[in-house]
């Protein structure tokens, strides 16, 4: 579709290409899966989880936003930020249905099924790596380049394992492993550019330190068990 479509940015301002309409394809994927097991009744009640917790809320909405600005302060100066204005709104909207449709494969239907064999950790790093590589195209087709597309990988697999951390802290919903995933590419369309000053290294770092702060905040509360 991407080449036949050109980039997105006249909706998300930055560079996005057609490739991204993919995050239509987990959901898909879990719900032909989901017929075909019999689930069809396990992932409906997923969807209808609602979210606990004041940690969890706090951290999806505001955990990415903070990283990107203070990663853009470090690489850019800080300058360029938007603000809100017109066609923010839609902006928001478009984000979280998309993160919300995309959470549906990952979240609710993938993330139970790898934590019935594996700890919370090695769990979200495999979920990580497979949605990192799964992006990979978009990244190509975008025009990156492949020292770029090595540090979105880095941070794509810590921003999974962010997202994990808040849905597993939250109860096991998926609505705000999507709010964490809809503000983060919120963040980035308000940054400078568009996401012109966007350093995927920096961003990897800093989300890996907030993830590493989320896991030890939320061991000591009991948020969950195991290594």
């Amino acid at each position: 579709v991407g080449p036949l479509i050109g980039p997105l940015s006249a909706v998300t301002r930055g560079n996005l290409p057609g490739a991204a309409l993919a995050f239509v394809c987990p959901a898909v994927a879990a719900a032909v899966i989901a017929a075909r097991t019999g689930a069809g009744g396990a992932l409906i009640r997923r969807l209808a989880l609602p979210p606990r917790g004041i940690l969890p809320a706090a951290a999806a909405l505001a955990v990415m936003p903070a990283v990107v600005a203070v990663s853009t302060v470090l690489t850019a100066n800080g300058k360029g930020f938007e603000a809100p204005g017109r066609g923010t709104a839609v902006l928001a909207t478009v984000y979280l249905a998309s993160a919300a449709t995309e959470e549906i494969g990952w979240t609710a239907f993938l993330l139970p099924r790898v934590l019935q064999i594996s700890a919370v950790i090695p769990g979200a790093l495999l979920i990580g790596v497979i949605w990192a590589l799964w992006h990979v195209v978009s990244n190509i087709q975008a025009g990156h380049t492949p020292s770029w597309i090595a540090g979105q990988v880095c941070f794509t697999v810590m921003l999974r394992v962010l997202m994990v951390l808040i849905a597993v802290g939250s109860g096991g919903s998926m609505w705000l492993a999507a709010l964490t995933n809809a503000s983060y590419n919120f963040a980035w369309s308000l940054s400078p550019g568009a996401g012109a000053a966007y350093n995927p290294w920096t961003t990897a770092l800093l989300t890996a330190a907030a993830a590493v702060a989320l896991y030890g905040i939320m061991r000591r509360m009991g948020c969950f068990s195991g290594p």
